[in-house]
């Protein structure tokens, strides 16, 4: 089964918000806690890439909650995807009662030419009509 389609969709201005001040107490916490003059070089090359991705989230963040009326995406919500085999509801129904009616014609059928006892009729006729229809 494969899933065709695009999907666009925009973080709400809650969880932007949220993540927002994330940021700020991450970037806050990097600047308070750590020495940078103690710190060996590849140390400071990461804090600095690591700070600069923060700052980048922080913008990101705010441009997307609610202390602005700007957003970095679309605000359109576009769900046109697809699953390969799917079969739409309305017809969905129909083949499974028609599946279910075969199955248990077959099953008359194994029984009348005498290839399953009584017992194994009986059985398997129950457990077709437990199992869920659909309804």
């Amino acid at each position: 089964m494969r899933l065709h389609g695009t999907s666009k969709t925009k973080e709400s201005k809650y969880n932007a918000t949220v993540g927002l001040f994330i940021s700020i107490g991450m970037l806050l916490v990097a600047l308070m806690v750590f020495d940078f003059s103690e710190m060996p070089e590849f140390g400071k090359i990461f804090m600095i890439f690591w700070i600069g991705a923060v700052c980048a989230q922080i913008y990101q963040s705010y441009r997307n909650s609610v202390f602005s009326r700007k957003s970095l995406h679309h605000e359109v919500t576009d769900h046109e995807l697809k699953v390969d085999g799917y079969k739409s509801p309305s017809n969905h129904k129909a083949e499974l009662e028609k599946d279910y009616a075969l199955r248990l014609r077959k099953l008359e059928n194994l029984y009348r030419d005498g290839l399953i006892t009584t017992t194994e009729y009986e059985a398997k006729r129950q457990d077709i009509l437990d199992e869920d229809w659909g309804s």
